[in-house]
């Protein structure tokens, strides 16, 4: 029997554990999976998910914006499904107080209603190659670390620049198992990427911030987007004369329903994940939780009660503060359950057992790996936990930070006299700076600047903060800059473009500051030597894992970190129970009205919405006269994975991949199989949303449904 295993969980598994849905598998090795797959309820074969020579489900599934989140074909003209959440950011974009798409929702009646997302993109996948061979050469591997890495980074660089064919493709290659293995990944990237439809955030974020990462949930996360094509089929920028883009494969909708054991599969792309960590780094990875999470909360509370004062400031900070509170989420839960749920105490064990096999062999070339590993982790433990306060209260905390220090190329430019690249730096930096005004207040940036600055020095050396900060004259000045520097104001920005020079940077406090603190960064980073050696001690240990694996089971098949590469999980749909308590494994409508209060925006019912239930009025999406909103599963889903469709056995689409539960937010570092649930909204409730609630026949119409 194969056993399937991260690379430090050593203890073999049976096959009802394997089922509990562990395992983020690339696409192109999935035949190794396929008699497990098969016996669980999949009924197509693996050229059904990947081929290079017949189209099949990749073909079906595109990364948006590199990585942030997946979407999927669903009609012969190009219209994407997602989650509402990845399209948050987008909605907000294009939304005022008089036209306020977040609270209204959008409904395009006719391919010429739909919006242009300014910057979005698609990325389809054509082909996956190992090309471990060319980068891994016995002559590089002979070499010492700093060397080592140099030529591997070097021959990324020339194969990638190979593959992409003069631009015809994006190629990247992403390493495996910490090193070990190299792919090569080819893809088309479409440009011209529109809105078709959204619910109101009350429908499509239903609970909001108090339901984040938390079961049983009843939001429709859902929403609409259609790539669009050069008439000649080719990727192209935005254009009035694009036209859908015509898929290989798209998704059919299966109408029926799921049951609690049904087989349910994700293809999608997992940010990250932190399987193969050693003890040492999960102790690393929580301090610096501890950190970010107490960080963002402070930030949160400033922003709201801005956000609760003015509904202007309320859309223009929407996506910003949903993503810093999402953030937030993440690291408070994520801490929580390593502690809880005792993940460095298990984690140990395996390394444990790691030096045990190690010691057995006294030839062993592994001999030196675990201490070599630990030492490098030490030698800049502490100096990670201050990049970590810099990073969440300087760089991600203060907005003119971040912004500011895009300018200082610019400066140097000036400084120079290098007109041309002066000129190409305002053309860039002017494009971007009505985005960034639209969605700027210096009140709020000032009040959280001032309080990230108070946090950061009091967490701190002094050598790590800017000069004088110590000092209260620091904080009045800081007030003071804040209403005269051009970083500031949308008008005095402009005014600068249109005739830059580099005295007025340097007169410009508010931008020394910024500069000064982005280098501040340089105190933190080990050294190039550390680094490197850091890196090639973690190939080498996880290589121990794996061959340790190996000689308990030949048979042990590996699955690697995620890394926004495609993936797929393949489980059932399942509840679970928590401290002795059944959650179950769907919601309904009536735990939806259950929940409702008017007074709080995250918990409203739209009188609409309200009426149907009232009316009882379901169409053919109801299930004993009621409607399942949710539902569960035991997929091993990460960041990234968001609006992956839920397929059945024979790929057609059941739900939406959305969220994780809160009692298993540890799991991108270990798989929690009694525990563990991915969220998804049922694929019903969408089209109840859109046919009912909505009234958006043409869209129903362009779905292709099997029951």
């Amino acid at each position: 029997m194969k056993t399937f295993i991260s690379l430090l969980t050593i203890i073999s598994l049976t096959v009802s554990q394997v089922m509990a849905g562990e395992g983020m598998w690339v696409l192109s090795l999935i035949g190794k999976n396929y008699q497990q797959m098969k016996e669980a309820g999949f009924r197509l074969t693996p050229e059904d998910i990947y081929s290079i020579n017949q189209t099949c489900l990749k073909d079906a599934i595109v990364s948006l914006n590199d990585g942030e989140c997946t979407a999927e074909f669903v009609s012969t003209k190009g219209m994407l499904l997602t989650n509402h959440h990845c399209g948050y950011e987008d909605i907000q974009s294009i939304s005022s107080v008089s036209n306020d798409y977040l609270t209204n929702g959008f409904w395009a009646k006719k391919m010429a209603d739909e919006i242009p997302i300014k910057g979005k993109t698609a990325a389809l996948l054509i082909s996956i190659e190992d090309v471990t061979d060319k980068i891994l050469t016995p002559s590089t591997l002979r070499l010492g670390p700093e060397s080592q890495i140099a030529v591997i980074e070097g021959t990324i660089e020339s194969l990638e620049e190979e593959y992409s064919e003069n631009g015809k493709y994006k190629a990247e290659i992403s390493n495996f198992f910490n090193g070990n293995y190299y792919y090569m990944f080819k893809y088309v990237v479409y440009k011209d990427i529109r809105l078709v439809g959204a619910p109101p955030e009350s429908i499509g974020q239903f609970g909001g911030e108090n339901d984040n990462f938390a079961w049983p949930r009843q939001g429709a996360d859902f929403c609409i987007f259609r790539v669009y094509t050069a008439p000649d089929g080719s990727p192209a920028e935005y254009s009035e004369k694009n036209i859908p883009y015509v898929p290989q494969k798209y998704l059919k909708i299966n109408t029926k329903g799921v049951n609690e054991g049904d087989f349910a599969m994700i293809i999608g792309y997992p940010a990250e994940t932190q399987r193969h960590y050693s003890p040492r780094q999960i102790r690393m990875l929580k301090d610096n939780f501890s950190v970010l999470s107490e960080t963002y909360k402070q930030k949160l509370d400033i922003t709201k009660s801005f956000m609760d004062s003015d509904d202007a400031i309320r859309i223009q900070y929407a996506s910003k503060h949903t993503e810093d509170y999402n953030a937030y989420k993440y690291y408070y839960d994520t801490y929580r359950c390593i502690n809880d749920l005792k993940v460095i105490e298990r984690r140990q064990k395996a390394e444990t057992d790691l030096d045990k096999w190690i010691s057995a062999d006294k030839k062993s070339k592994y001999k030196k790996v675990i201490q070599q590993y630990n030492n490098d982790l030490i030698a800049n433990s502490q100096n990670d936990i201050y990049m970590n306060y810099w990073l969440a209260s300087m760089y991600a905390g203060c907005e003119f930070v971040k912004f500011g220090s895009k300018h200082y190329m610019l400066y140097h430019y000036l400084s120079i006299g290098y007109r041309q690249k002066v000129e190409e730096i305002v053309k860039e930096l002017k494009a971007n700076s009505e985005a960034y005004f639209r969605n700027y207040n210096p009140k709020i940036d000032y009040t959280v600047s001032k309080q990230m600055l108070k946090y950061y020095v009091d967490h701190v050396p002094q050598k790590y903060c800017p000069a004088g900060s110590n000092d209260s004259a620091f904080f009045l000045l800081l007030e003071q800059n804040f209403t005269t520097s051009i970083l500031t104001d949308k008008d005095r920005y402009n005014n600068f473009l249109k005739n830059p020079s580099a005295e007025a940077l340097s007169q410009d406090l508010l931008f020394l500051l910024a500069v000064e603190i982005v280098e501040k960064m340089d105190y933190f980073q080990a050294s190039d030597a550390l680094e490197c050696k850091t890196e090639v001690h973690y190939r080498d240990y996880t290589k121990a894992m794996m061959e340790m694996a190996k000689s308990i089971n030949p048979d042990t098949l590996f699955y690697p970190d995620a890394n926004s590469t495609m993936r797929l999980t393949y489980g059932k749909v399942c509840g679970y129970t928590y401290q002795g308590k059944d959650m179950g494994w769907y919601t309904t409508f009536e735990s939806l009205i259950a929940k409702k209060n008017n007074n709080d925006r995250d918990f409203m019912v739209l009188p609409e919405l309200q009426n149907l239930f009232d009316k009882r009025d379901f169409g053919t999406y109801a299930y004993n006269d009621t409607l399942r909103l949710c539902f569960l599963t035991d997929n091993d889903i990460s960041g990234g994975n968001s609006g992956s469709a839920v397929l059945n056995g024979d790929g057609d689409i059941i739900g939406l991949a959305f969220d994780g539960n809160q009692e298993a937010m540890s799991c991108d570092i270990m798989f929690e199989p009694d525990i563990q649930r991915t969220i998804c909204v049922d694929i019903r409730y969408v089209l109840f949303v859109i046919d009912k609630f909505a009234k958006a026949g043409n869209i129903i119409s362009e779905l292709e449904f099997v029951n």
